[in-house]
Order: structure tokens, then sequence, then C-alpha cells
């Protein structure tokens, strides 16, 4: 799956854990110059995001404070919205009221991208804030909880869902981010093994070589005959034997 599809994703959900460096899909997917950034830091300081995106127009707020959804410089741009830690703006307010708030930047005409960072290692699989955040987001970037650089992603577009495995890869030649299918071997089933019949009984049914060639040897006495083209059938009607000499269509008018 290409990076220009992520791009695409209005609202993106990437789930990570304490080991996983997000920076690199993060920055490939807000390449954008021309929108400002409005960041909501729960986990990292002010100034690094404002590093991170020192080329960008970036505003940094501490925390969501609803009032910081209309505080924009120039309305005349864009907006692409990040939050860097949803679990603890959850742990901040009740989670029916951040997701109410993440709803309410999704409506919002003038932001484009909304991207939320979920920590799955702080929460347990069933977590509901996961699961409504897997079902109101359109597209989840998963990592893998063993190999740092494996991810699975998931894209909702016109009632259609599109899954993948990628790994992720630096190109240097190209200073971009790449993304390459992982392609799954088809297993091949493998086929029951044949019962012969010889394992069903508790007699010997085949014949070894010595016994075919001695099948072969044995001469039965009446096949001479045949060969010679003597070989005749001779039948003698019993005495009892039930003849009879009507004629079985005489009934019939023909």
């Amino acid at each position: 799956m290409s990076i220009f599809k992520l791009k695409t994703v209005s609202t993106l959900l990437i789930e990570d854990d304490c080991n996983k460096n997000i920076l690199p899909i993060l920055t490939e997917l807000t390449d954008n110059t021309d929108c400002i950034f409005k960041i909501f830091c729960y986990e990292q300081p002010l100034h690094c995001w404002q590093s991170i995106f020192k080329d960008k127009s970036v505003q940094c707020f501490k925390g969501f404070q609803k009032e910081d959804c209309t505080r924009i410089t120039d309305k005349s741009k864009k907006v692409i919205c990040i939050i860097d830690s949803v679990n603890q703006m959850a742990l901040d307010m009740s989670w029916d009221e951040c997701l109410r708030n993440i709803k309410n930047l999704q409506n919002d005409g003038n932001i484009i991208k909304l991207i939320i960072v979920l920590h799955t290692d702080c929460i347990p699989n069933s977590s509901k804030l996961r699961v409504n955040l897997n079902h109101i987001a359109n597209g989840i970037i998963t990592y893998d909880s063993k190999n740092c650089n494996k991810v699975s992603i998931q894209i909702k577009k016109n009632g259609k869902f599109f899954k993948s495995e990628e790994m992720v890869s630096y190109d240097s030649t190209t200073s971009t981010l790449k993304l390459t299918p992982i392609v799954k071997a088809d297993k091949k089933v493998e086929e029951p093994e044949k019962i012969s019949p010889a394992n069903l009984t508790t007699f010997k049914i085949e014949m070894d070589q010595t016994q075919q060639l001695e099948k072969h040897k044995l001469k039965l006495p009446y096949m001479s005959k045949i060969k010679e083209g003597q070989g005749k059938v001779y039948y003698e009607p019993d005495a009892v034997d039930d003849w009879d000499d009507e004629d079985p269509d005489d009934d019939l008018d023909i």
C-alpha cells in the first residue's frame, strides 16, 4: 500500500508502543507545507514538536482545550491536527468526552487531517477507547509488537476495507520512506495418504513378483483346446425344464 493512499486518509489512528519510533511515518504523512499544524501535546514537550516541524507553521498546545481549535492565525489555510497521546487525553477527561472532542475535530471543515496516536501497551485489547477509535478512524497503522519495521495497515474507503502488512524502510537515494508489501506464501494443502487395501485385512491379498511369475507359468487344461479352436459348448436339456412352445405374442393383433 503506497504512502499516497495513507495521505488521503482524513482521520488516521497510529497504534504503537514504547519501543516504536513513529516519527518517520508521521513526518512523511505530514509533508504539506501549505497547512497549519495544530499539535495537542500530552507526552512530548512543546519545543520537541516545534523542532520536528520547524520548517512549517506550527501551533502547539499543552493538552486539549476547546477554544484552541478556533485559535488559528491564518484562517485561509487548512489545518492538520495531531494528538500525540490519546491515552493521556482520555485520562485527563473521561473517555467519552475524549471521543466527543475527537468527533468535533472530525466535523470541523477547516481540518483536513486528524492524526491520533494510541499507545497499545498502556491499554487492554478490549479497551472501549481503542474499539471506538478503530470505528471512528478511516485509516489505522498498527506497529507489530515484535518487529519495529513491520506495520499492519487498514483503510476504510467507500464502504470497503483495504488491509495489508508492510515493511517500513528508508530509501537514502530519494530520501523518502518506503512501504513494501509482505507477500505471504500460500499454504499447500497436504492430501491425505491413500490407504492400501492390504493394510485393511488380516491376510495377504497381494502377490509378490515370484507369485506373479508362477501364476503366468500355470497352464489350465482347457486353455489348449480354446487356443486350437476346438472348444465347444454343449447343452443338454434337463427332464424337468419347463419349455413353453406357445408364441408369447399370440394375443397381439399384428
